[in-house]
């Protein structure tokens, strides 16, 4: 300046028509506005306290008759900054970010409908690494839908992370972001748990080369902005209807496993900011694009109930494509004639809408609706299959791996006293107090993953970017206080030290709900170097391994059956037709039954090879085997058993846990009715219905107060069965096995004393006639309880039925489980949490 220079300052309040042109704050003018600044200087406005309408925030400079952005503006702590080096009037402006995008053929100008399909899903939750192969199949779905209906659009309704396989846990989120990115979507909107890993992860999960991201509600406030793939609102051109497109995110959760819903409500994770005004920001996006587009879609994130109620106060939106309920799949539609749809959740089922518009007037004129069940209705698609294995096997090589064996059925108690010992195994603890009701999933007896400890104890890392809510943090406490704590929750398991002392302190396990409230669950009680120490299926994996090398049960002391010998399982395969019932090898005997000695059994019994019988051969060629008749009640198997009693009732005597496995050809003719297999009741034979079967469908098992049969086979074909039972007076079960894979689990905890043996089981009998002439080539009988792998090493139906017992070697086996075991890694976003935050980390 060459002089002294006046400026003067003026505030104008914003009206309704700069308001119009998206300013949100109120006008501030400094004159002369010629003036130029030789450095540039910074112009901070503040954000109003009730603005809710999401937006990406800018400074904008009035000139002639417009507001023009300053695209290097920054968001921080509630105000808006930019550097500017001149004078005039300054506001902040709201300027939603668009996408646009082309699905299918462009518009047939001879056409007068055009259908609009949407395959839509929400709340997968990582379910990608299973054996069912959820996501291959929805992928599956969406391809034949697109072959059949090029103008197809594949929608997410938000949650990809977590409850999930475990290979998201130790993958730390990355494993998800392929896995959706490898889904391809069209659409996808943010879910509250897609939060869960922080900052920098979020910023990678919103950049998708094929899917736009939804984020309506969400505004990001970090330095370059251009980092967050997420946009406020998307046009979609579809041939000749143009489709808009918003997305919403619902409230963040506690460490409670509570939604926050009570102002103030925090954002998720800093330099993310939310507006949890959802019908304001609806009703704005739809007044500033309605004109623009011929059908409106919110692609949602909120709830079933939030869904309708917008839908239903908002003209003009067209349909809602949902997500978060996970209450099954529901279709609505409005008075409005607005259509709100919820998928069913965990990638179980897929939504089908097929919308037919008039392309003169671009209104609909009629839809269909389905929902698919992703378990029973779809293949899986190969590529995405291999995709999927190649993901789980880089992430999660030991998902599946036998790392341990559950003697029985532990009720949510017992789990929650073997999360205490491994608690314990891990840290430094002297006692523990959890609470059973945040076992999420019992594992049944027989083999545990790190999928049956994940599935235990679902990661939900809540609040976002903090350890799960159902992890264990360590607390340190007095011993006066820690008996007041036992005594304020009787009802939570409790490891307890030998002998409390009031004066000394004590270090306690405890779920992170209660470690970070102790005010809500223990009478004033004060806690001291609150720390968490682990996830807890984590903590059950590392302590499922020690067992294992200790060759014993992970939730009891008992010897492991692999690291003794094979004294309890015989083998029968039918070859030597002058003494056809001498078993291989093992200690058990197989004879007729036959009470009423009429010697049926030499008289109705033929055996012979597959080729003179004249039916299929096995899958490796002719094979000896037995051909056995239609038994009366008086006719039959039986299995002498010579086996030790174990389980639940060796008290009484009786065999609890034990395996049987058979090669069995069922012919067509005997397909429609029940056919028994096994009566563990060898005494009042003639009053008492076998105990399994096989019914008309092809599947093989027993119905108590639920279903309880397994697979599918087909009859004029052989298949090798494998039963597995787990008897106990209320945590009972029996597993069924097909060619060696797991068919299903019956875990209602109903297989009780009926199914336990007593000296000897019977097989092909049964009180009321239900039984029919078949073939069968191999029997095993086992007094114990085989695991997973032990099944699966026998395979399909061969010639021979041969087993060799693995032995557990610790030198090998146990020491690859150790290096497989995932560790506790510092995540590699919060190790640069400072650089990213800045000083306010």
């Amino acid at each position: 300046m060459a002089s002294d220079t006046e400026i003067t300052y003026e505030k104008l309040v914003l009206d309704e028509n700069n308001q119009a042109k998206n300013i949100i704050s109120d006008i501030h003018t400094l004159t002369p506005d010629t003036l130029q600044l030789s450095s540039p200087m910074t112009v901070t406005i503040k954000i109003p306290d009730d603005y809710v309408l999401g937006g990406q925030l800018t400074i904008a400079r009035f000139s002639g008759d417009s507001w023009s952005s300053i695209t290097d503006s920054t968001v921080s702590q509630g105000f808006v900054s930019a550097q500017v080096n001149q004078l005039g009037s300054y506001a902040i402006e709201m300027q939603r970010t668009v996408a646009f995008s082309d699905v299918g053929p462009t518009c047939d100008a001879n056409a007068t409908e055009q259908s609009v399909r949407f395959v839509h899903v929400a709340d997968m939750h990582s379910r990608f690494g299973y054996q069912e192969q959820y996501f291959s199949r929805i992928k599956a779905y969406y391809k034949k839908a697109l072959s059949e209906s090029p103008h197809t659009l594949f929608t997410d309704g938000g949650d990809v992370y977590e409850k999930g396989t475990v290979a998201e846990q130790i993958s730390q989120g990355l494993a998800s972001d392929e896995t959706v990115k490898l889904m391809a979507f069209d659409l996808r909107v943010l879910g509250n748990h897609d939060y869960a890993w922080g900052p920098e992860k979020l910023l990678e999960f919103s950049q998708d080369d094929n899917a736009i991201v939804l984020a309506s509600n969400t505004r990001f406030e970090g330095e370059n902005s251009q980092n967050f793939g997420g946009v406020d609102f998307a046009k979609v051109q579809v041939g000749c209807i143009t489709l808009g497109v918003f997305g919403m995110t619902s409230v963040p959760w506690d460490e409670l496993d509570e939604p926050i819903e009570d102002d103030p409500i925090p954002d998720f994770i800093k330099q993310f900011k939310m507006s949890w005004k959802w019908q304001q920001i609806a009703q704005s996006i739809v007044s500033q694009y309605s004109d623009e587009v011929d059908y409106m879609i919110m692609l949602s994130h909120l709830g079933k109930g939030t869904d309708v109620e917008i839908a239903t106060n908002v003209p003009g939106i067209d349909l809602v494509l949902g997500g978060h309920t996970h209450g099954g799949e529901d279709f609505i539609e409005l008075e409005n004639n607005a259509l709100v749809i919820q998928p069913d959740f965990y990638a179980r089922g897929v939504t089908d809408l097929n919308l037919v518009f008039d392309t003169a007037d671009k209104t609909l004129s009629r839809y269909d609706y389905q929902h698919v069940d992703t378990r029973t209705s779809i293949e899986p698609d190969e590529e995405t299959k291999l995709a999927v294995d190649e993901i789980m096997g880089r992430y999660a090589p030991d998902a599946e791996t036998e790392i341990a064996i559950s003697e029985n059925y532990p009720t949510d108690a017992q789990l929650a006293e073997i999360t205490a010992l491994a608690a314990k195994h891990s840290s430094t603890i002297s006692a523990a107090l959890l609470n059973p009701e945040l076992v999420q999933k019992r594992w049944t007896p027989g083999t545990l993953t790190q999928e049956d400890f994940h599935k235990a104890f679902y990661v939900e890392r809540q609040p976002s970017n903090t350890p799960g809510f159902n992890s264990i943090y360590k607390v340190t406490v007095s011993g006066s206080d820690l008996t007041t704590m036992f005594a304020s929750q009787p009802d939570w398991f409790l490891l307890k030290p030998e002998d409390i002392q009031p004066t000394n302190n004590y270090e306690v396990a405890l779920f992170k709900g209660a470690a970070l409230n102790p005010d809500l669950f223990f009478n004033s009680v004060t806690f001291s170097n609150v720390e968490p120490i682990a996830e807890a299926w984590w903590l059950l994996d590392k302590y499922a391994r020690a067992r294992t090398s200790q060759c014993l049960h992970l939730d009891t002391d008992t010897e492991l059956y692999s690291c003794n010998n094979l004294a309890n399982v015989t083998v029968w395969n039918f070859d030597d037709t002058n003494n056809p019932l001498a078993a291989d090898f093992g200690p058990s005997v197989l004879s007729y039954f036959d009470p009423d000695e009429t010697n049926w059994g030499t008289a109705e019994t033929q055996y012979s090879t597959t080729t003179q019988l004249n039916f299929d051969d096995l899958s490796d060629g002719p094979s000896g085997v037995m051909a056995f008749s239609r038994h009366a009640p008086t006719e039959g198997l039986l299995i002498d058993l010579n086996t030790p009693a174990n389980g639940d009732f060796a008290n009484e005597g009786m065999v609890s846990d034990y395996t049987l496995v058979m090669d069995l050809y069922w012919p067509a003719e005997g397909k429609d009715i029940y056919r028994a297999i096994m009566q563990a009741n060898t005494t009042d034979y003639l009053n008492d219905d076998a105990d399994m079967f096989i019914d008309p469908s092809g599947g093989y098992g027993q119905a108590t107060s639920d279903s309880g049969y397994f697979g599918n086979t087909q009859p004029d074909s052989w298949h090798r069965i494998a039963f597995v039972f787990y008897t106990a007076p209320t945590n009972g079960v029996f597993e069924v096995y097909i060619d060696g894979e797991l068919a299903g689990v019956k875990e209602d905890g109903e297989i009780d004393s009926r199914w336990a043996l007593n000296q000897s089981v019977l097989l092909f009998t049964d009180n009321n006639y239900e039984i029919v002439p078949g073939y069968l080539n191999s029997l095993l009988y086992a007094g114990r309880a085989m695991t997973r792998d032990e099944i699966k090493s026998m395979g399909s139906a061969q010639q021979k039925l041969s087993f060799e017992q693995p032995t557990r070697v610790l030198n090998q086996t146990i020491e690859r489980h150790y290096q497989a075991a995932p560790a506790i890694k510092t995540n590699v976003w919060i190790e640069q949490r400072n650089k990213f935050f800045g000083n306010g980390s």
